[in-house]
């Protein structure tokens, strides 16, 4: 197994952007940020204790599959294959069942573990029972440990042709021996991506409130609110879907075979 190279991911990403900036803009603006922005301003907050609308709750859930469709495309667009937006595209949409049901495999048995004791949690957050809180603490390491092993699914989707199973066993052949520099690396990645957005977004938020006053839902200062926190978080997943998808061909190609992209200089 080879040795996983963050600075060399890097490297590789920041030349897939200079290349395929362009292709990359389109699908992150069409399928992560308006979408994103649409339904932050249209769709309502829900209120605690009342039953979810089904009218906005599939709104949200067909927002949601478009924003995975976007993350798929710009993840075979970092493949390195000369390839177009529609195929980029279409290749997207045709491995999206794959990949949503490996995701449910995986993920939904920490959902049915935890439900029980988060709703425990939930009613009483000042005092949490201890009874609760301590399986709900060890069902999160577990989780941690057992996403970091998926991490690759998104890259096994688009670049092999396999099915829900065999991404999951795929992933977790990828990542055998790199659990912990890539937990590094996602702990690091996320900091640093939660700093920035906070930042952006609170930056914007005054400026937009001393100019419009407090925006109100369907506002012009929602939409301008809505459209710069989504930018920056399409940028975020942008670059970490490109890096993981660098790190994913690193393990997954024979050391003796070149890289699709060349080095940055």
């Amino acid at each position: 197994m080879a040795r996983l190279s963050i600075g060399r991911a890097w490297d590789e990403t920041k030349a897939v952007l200079g290349r395929d900036r362009g292709l990359i803009a389109t699908v992150a603006l069409a399928l992560m940020v308006l979408p994103g922005a649409i339904g932050e301003v249209v769709v309502p907050a829900s209120t605690s204790g009342s039953s979810p609308d089904l009218g906005w709750s599939s709104v949200t859930l067909l927002i949601l599959l478009v924003t995975i469709l976007g993350q798929l495309t710009i993840a075979r667009i970092a493949l390195g294959r000369r390839q177009s937006v529609g195929e980029a595209m279409a290749h997207g949409v045709r491995r999206s069942p794959s990949f949503l049901l490996a995701t449910i495999l995986w993920l939904l048995p920490f959902v049915l573990l935890a439900a029980p004791f988060a709703v425990q949690v939930q009613a009483n957050p000042q005092a949490p029972p201890p009874g609760a809180l301590l399986p709900l603490f060890a069902i999160t390491l577990v989780f941690l440990f057992v996403a970091v092993r998926m991490i690759f699914s998104t890259a096994v989707s688009v670049a092999e042709n396999v099915g829900p199973l065999a991404i999951l066993r795929r992933s977790w052949a990828l990542t055998a021996g790199s659990w912990w520099r890539l937990f590094g690396f996602l702990m690091l990645f996320m900091i640093t991506a939660v700093i920035a957005l906070g930042a952006v977004t609170a930056v914007v938020g005054v400026v937009v409130g001393l100019i419009s006053g407090e925006p109100e839902r369907l506002s012009v200062g929602s939409l301008v609110n809505a459209l710069v926190g989504q930018t920056v978080a399409a940028i975020i997943t942008v670059l970490l879907t490109v890096m993981l998808t660098r790190l994913y061909l690193q393990v997954a190609e024979p050391a003796d075979e070149p890289v699709s992209v060349p080095h940055a200089p």
